[in-house]
């Protein structure tokens, strides 16, 4: 699934019609087609209010092929400039033979004279801005959104909720604030933002006959993967497998008051397959894990010689679930280049000790998965956190790039990226929001990466897993907890590769 900008958005329309010779009008039509086919069945009174450009052209085309589908439908045309576009006029031609339900409105006065139709039409389809909209909305419009969200049962935007930004997310004076959003093709760049997800309900994407070498040659490298594709990447077991070939993990994690951290990021790697998981921390946590922690092994942290070696023999070092500034983590991330060619991965104290010396980043490039919450990225870039999440895409892909690593920007659509290419994860939901649930992904990813895949295959998969694991161990659950979501790692994995 490609996200993309409205510019993209409208170029990809464009290759389709001059480059591979598809008329407009047979989009409209397969763009009618797909939504009545999606609201037939939500009642028997539709009113329709489209504007007079290609946006409101689909209304006009939705309006008769549910007319035609014995529907009463009541169309409201936006006519405040003599201007439309080819494709409205056309379908305003022949929707003008088959029905006098069409009324004209463009002064506040029209607008109020609607109310009492609301009482007879209570779905309403919103065709009146499509992604171009990139300006404020004067009182004429912010009343008439105002009151077509006050008053219709069922609101239904085609495309993008009337007034949002579709480029990032903004809300430009009122919005549609939608049931259901039907988008064409692609998710528009706006979509993935926090400010936006209020007004787009249930968003669905419908595919209307553009070819896939249209979007393809437009991509701005930002994609959503299925399950099909995350079951491409995630290897199969081998018949002859066994534990030296899944991995040696080494995981510094836990301190003193933070020995839930060190256990569920242990855990967590464990259930992912891991090979041989040994959990690195304080005498203290060792001894409170070791008995609990059946499968993986334990070291105290202060053994500086037997560490030495654990670091040296493993091919992943994580490091950071629940460690403070100790002075020990910090010379261990001082000194972590010095222990061969192996990956890592860094989460929440590693990140603070990162942001107050930069200068170990150096030993992680080209090696590393970082995984911050938002609060943790505006540390590392020196920013405030609603500045992270204002421009969570370009934060993350720039730190990425920057510094040569992969970037898990963590959040409702986590956001993954090498630098170059951006994923945006949208598996997972709001009864994971818990304390350790980045500890647990953190266990997850070092997993995948001792298994033998790639950073960035590591970081996709793993915060899918994650956020499938959760849906699993949340279903029929008002909330779900970190060691619940645990016990579902390896179900989700089988369940992927089928």
């Amino acid at each position: 699934m490609y996200i993309m900008s409205t510019n993209k958005c409208k170029k990809v329309d464009r290759y389709t019609i001059d480059e591979i010779g598809i008329p407009s009008i047979v989009l409209v039509e397969n763009a009618a087609n797909e939504i009545v086919n999606k609201v037939v069945n939500l009642g028997e009174k539709f009113i329709v209010f489209c504007g007079n450009g290609n946006n409101g052209g689909d209304g006009l085309a939705i309006a008769r092929k549910l007319i035609l589908k014995n529907k009463d439908v009541y169309v409201v045309i936006i006519n405040r400039a003599g201007k439309c576009s080819s494709d409205f006029s056309i379908n305003l031609n022949i929707l003008e033979k088959i029905t006098t339900n069409i009324a004209y409105i463009k002064t506040d006065e029209d607008i109020k004279s609607l109310i009492p139709t609301f009482n007879n039409y209570n779905i309403a389809i919103d065709c009146i801005f499509g992604v171009g909209l990139n300006r404020s909305l004067d009182s004429f419009y912010i009343k008439l959104i105002n009151i077509i969200n006050e008053c219709a049962g069922i609101k239904v935007s085609i495309d993008v909720p009337s007034g949002l930004n579709a480029d990032n997310g903004e809300i430009m004076g009122a919005s549609i604030e939608a049931d259901i959003t039907y988008t064409f093709e692609v998710i528009k760049r706006g979509f993935i933002e926090y400010k936006a997800l209020s007004y787009l309900g249930e968003l669905n994407v419908l595919n209307i006959g553009i070819p896939e070498d249209a979007k393809k040659v437009n991509s701005e490298n930002i994609f959503i993967l299925d399950r099909n594709q995350y079951a491409q990447i995630l290897k199969k077991r081998s018949l002859y497998g066994h534990k030296g070939k899944y991995g040696k993990v080494a995981i510094l994690a836990g301190s003193k008051g933070y020995t839930g951290a060190a256990y569920i990021a242990t855990e967590a790697c464990v259930k992912s397959g891991a090979g041989l998981t040994t959990l690195v921390s304080s005498k203290y946590v060792q001894d409170k894990l070791s008995c609990k922690l059946i499968e993986a092994m334990t070291l105290d942290i202060e053994e500086r010689d037997k560490v030495k070696k654990l670091l040296n023999d493993s091919d992943v070092i994580a490091i950071g679930p629940g460690i403070t500034e100790e002075k020990v983590y910090k010379d261990i991330l001082s000194d972590i280049g010095n222990h061969g060619d192996k990956f890592f991965v860094v989460d929440a104290g590693a990140l603070q000790l990162i942001a107050r010396d930069k200068s170990m980043m150096n030993a992680l490039k080209g090696k590393a998965i970082f995984t911050p919450h938002p609060g943790e990225m505006a540390r590392l870039i020196g920013r405030s956190i609603s500045f992270v999440e204002d421009n969570r895409l370009e934060v993350a892909k720039r730190y990425a790039k920057e510094n040569e690593i992969i970037v898990v920007l963590k959040g409702y659509n986590t956001v993954i990226t090498d630098g170059n290419n951006v994923y945006i994860n949208n598996s997972g939901n709001s009864k994971m929001a818990s304390g350790g649930m980045g500890d647990c992904l953190t266990g997850i990813i070092s997993a995948l990466i001792g298994q033998r895949h790639s950073l960035i295959n590591s970081a996709l998969l793993g915060t899918y897993i994650h956020g499938v694991a959760g849906e699993f161990a949340s279903n029929e659950k008002y909330c779900t907890v970190a060691s619940e979501v645990i016990e579902n790692i390896s179900k989700v994995m089988n369940y992927i590769v089928g």
